[in-house]
């Protein structure tokens, strides 16, 4: 009888050890995409431009998959250190998290219309049409709104009278528009090779001049076909034209900040990439994301129905100090819009 028990031992042996070798290989496939991934992110590849565009929160469900199934189903303990190690990564470079644990709090929700300290910064992209939501709008008592998508003169016009009445000033360059609801504003500023707009805005309640930049960079097709060389050209050739156009932004900047002084900057648009994407680089410290550091909830603006994607972002620069930030859903807009409040000195 011992015997037989111990030749039956010996006949599990082999498939428990090909089960373990299993385990082990799936955990270490997880742990090899981490460091692709990581590396990918660190070095800014242009080649892998299109890991970019995905939220990273994804990039981690998705390639810590074999890892969490080495873990439970073949108990390898280097899938668990995979799971551990996704798990870290994630939360150590997201920036979801923060505004996330902020939802709900009450210091954070935005109040009916700012105080005279304060710019409420509204995003709109394609709210200019036959039939604009302006009743909604008008509820969000905006003092800027950085608008997108129309390019009709005109009707840009007509939408920020009946937004703000006669009091708005309006500067348009092709289908971007900065519209605001009282002060002064300043000559425009094309920014090169990009569908923005630079101009100087004095608010009513303050005498600091503040320089308004409403950017557009190039979007992006949502492509499927990874296997096919175009694609992977296709995404680097997108990624070479973003840094590109980022450059040109801070060229003239540089050239306008000769003629009217270094003035605080409120920038805000469609990036047409993630916040984790290497081509923001190039914003410093200065330039502070106002939903990473005071948004509440997801923060996805795109596309409308179901966001995944947070493509808009509002920046300011010293001494403006962003105080709360949210998304909104306007009605017949083609994504979410911001809605940030900025305290001034």
């Amino acid at each position: 009888m011992h015997r037989l028990r111990r030749r039956k031992h010996l006949a599990e042996q082999p498939a428990l050890s090909g089960v373990n070798q299993l385990g082990k290989a799936l955990g270490c496939v997880s742990l090899c995409l981490w460091v692709i991934i990581a590396t990918i992110f660190w070095s800014g590849s242009d080649t892998m431009a299109f890991m970019t565009s995905l939220p990273l929160w994804t990039c981690c469900l998705m390639f810590a998959f074999p890892a969490l199934i080495a873990w439970l189903v073949f108990g390898s303990r280097i899938g668990l250190l995979g799971v551990i190690v996704w798990v870290a990564y994630g939360i150590m470079t997201t920036d979801f998290l923060q505004p996330i644990s902020r939802t709900g709090m009450e210091y954070y929700k935005m109040p009916p219309s700012p105080d005279n300290r304060h710019i409420r910064i509204l995003t709109l992209y394609g709210a200019c049409g036959e039939n604009p939501p302006i009743e909604q709008i008008s509820k969000l008592r905006a003092d800027v709104i950085f608008l997108q998508g129309c390019s009709n003169h005109n009707r840009t016009l007509k939408f920020a009278y009946s937004i703000f009445g006669r009091t708005a000033h309006i500067k348009q360059i092709g289908s971007c528009a900065i519209i605001v609801r009282h002060g002064q504003m300043g000559p425009v500023h094309s920014i090169t090779d990009t569908a923005g707009l630079i101009v100087d805005w004095i608010p009513e309640s303050s005498s600091l001049a503040i320089r308004l930049i409403n950017l557009s960079l190039d979007p992006f097709e949502h492509r499927f076909d990874l296997y096919s060389p175009a694609c992977w050209k296709y995404f680097h050739t997108l990624r070479f034209v973003h840094r590109k156009q980022i450059q040109y932004l801070f060229d003239t900047l540089r050239e306008v900040g000769v003629q009217g002084g270094e003035l605080p900057i409120i920038l805000a648009g469609n990036f047409n990439a993630a916040p984790q994407s290497p081509i923001f680089v190039k914003f410093n410290k200065d330039f502070q994301d106002c939903f990473k550091l005071k948004g509440a909830g997801y923060g996805a603006t795109q596309p409308v129905d179901f966001p995944l994607l947070r493509l808009d972002r509002v920046f300011c620069t010293h001494p403006l100090r962003p105080e709360r930030a949210c998304t909104v859903l306007v009605p017949d807009t083609l994504r979410r819009s911001i809605l940030a409040d900025i305290s001034m000195p």
